[in-house]
């Protein structure tokens, strides 16, 4: 328990310290091409490595500013299915022993889900997955979370951006590191706020040895009060296993391993 709840942390050092050895992505790049352009080609590779992807186990991390809070760093093993989308959430920090669990098409497309001690005894409750409730701490509802939706977000901004001339810069990071993963790092940034840009920067990292994405930032406008780029979204995924083979009982709250 206490290893997992210190993973973020580490991350969040390891990250930032291994961010070093800088490429320019466009030195090889035809001048009618936009400087976006090669940065997509690299995340289309990974996200076409991703069709393959039936299910996955994982460590969950994600910090997220929601309204004017920035929330506690959030930690969770989670199983996911594709089809039909299912998810389950055991949260270890903060809410430890909290499970949720979506299942689409079964519990009239609700999240169920049940907290531990006093908040415990009103037992497993129904919600909406965009209900306010359900998004008290959280920037997007639970149908958005898995690997291959958070890049489809990235290339869906990415492309976006292509259509704003703001001046981007990118740069690659071929050998970050996040904790002991190799990672290349995509990183995008703008001079200044433009209609149609939702960020100041964003950061990809992509293991090296799976190719798959496992961690997205995003940074806000630095301001005059702060002149730093404030983080407002961090999704993390380590210890991935995929196409372990999940079945329904994975994600039934009567399964004898999980306490609803």
């Amino acid at each position: 328990m206490k290893k997992a709840a210190t993973i973020a942390g580490v991350l969040t050092l390891t990250a930032t310290a291994y961010l070093t050895q800088v490429n320019s992505l466009m030195a090889a790049a035809p001048d009618s091409e936009h400087a976006l352009d090669p940065a997509i080609r690299l995340a289309m590779q990974s996200y076409e490595g991703t069709s393959s992807i039936k299910d996955f186990e994982a460590t969950f991390i994600k910090r997220e500013k929601v309204g004017r809070k920035m929330q506690p760093t959030h930690t969770m093993q989670i199983k996911f299915r594709e089809q039909p989308l299912s998810v389950y959430l055991n949260f270890q920090k903060p809410h430890t022993g909290r499970e949720v669990i979506y299942f689409h098409g079964r519990n009239g497309n609700q999240i169920l889900a049940h907290e531990t001690g006093i908040k415990g005894l009103v037992g497993t409750v129904s919600l909406q997955p965009n209900s306010p409730q359900a998004m008290d701490e959280s920037r997007y509802p639970i149908t958005t979370i898995g690997i291959r939706k958070m890049l489809f977000q990235i290339l869906k901004q990415w492309n976006e951006e292509r259509q704003v001339d703001a001046g981007v810069a990118v740069k690659y990071f071929p050998d970050a590191k996040l904790g002991t993963m190799q990672c290349k790092v995509l990183q995008t940034s703008y001079p200044e706020q433009k209609q149609g840009l939702r960020f100041h920067m964003t950061r990809l990292y992509i293991d090296k040895a799976t190719n798959l994405p496992v961690r997205v930032e995003q940074y806000d406008w630095p301001t005059k009060r702060n002149a730093t780029p404030e983080l407002v979204e961090e999704y993390t995924y380590t210890n991935i296993r995929t196409n372990s083979g999940l079945t329904d009982a994975d994600f039934d709250p009567k399964n004898p391993g999980y306490n609803f």
